[in-house]
């Protein structure tokens, strides 16, 4: 595995800040769309320290960690009253078909069973996400133009009884 220099000099100024000499463990993951993190574990510390590497600015607009965080922290909210529907791939997620146009569906929307609700952008291929179920848009758990993989919650939606 090549490693960037920005990680590399990220890991140097991380490992001077807690001492080269008290270094027990030095851990570089790479993740989906350029993220990542280093890990380093103190030889008398037990908890690490870790550091979230962030992409560069023109390939993704949000962290996926802190996104997949913040859409977890929605879903667990709802104890169970919505329909969550959810990414069947992996890719960049879209609201509208172009970025001039209004968005498919936002919060507050009614909705039917088969309408789409958003674009999945999965190797240049534009894929229309369609609503499972009739009922209100009660969140957008996903920003415009971030990434998503496969089972990310994308909307949660009041079911129609």
């Amino acid at each position: 595995m090549k490693i960037s220099k920005q990680v590399i000099a990220s890991a140097k100024e991380l490992i001077d800040l807690i001492g080269a000499d008290d270094v027990q463990e030095v851990e570089i993951e790479r993740k989906l769309f350029g993220r990542g993190r280093i890990r380093i574990v103190r030889a008398s510390q037990q908890a690490p320290i870790v550091q979230t590497l962030a992409a560069p600015p023109a390939s993704v607009s949000a962290p996926v960690d802190a996104l997949e965080t913040q859409v977890e922290d929605a879903v667990s909210e709802d104890d169970g009253r919505y329909h969550t529907l959810r990414s069947p791939m992996v890719g960049m997620f879209y609201q509208s078909p172009n970025p001039e146009a209004p968005p498919y569906a936002t919060e507050g929307d009614e909705v039917a069973r088969g309408q789409t609700l958003c674009i999945i952008e999965a190797m240049k291929i534009m894929n229309e996400i369609e609503c499972d179920v009739n009922g209100r848009v009660v969140r957008v758990l996903v920003e415009n133009a971030a990434p998503v993989e496969y089972n990310t919650p994308l909307f949660l939606i009041d079911p129609q009884k």
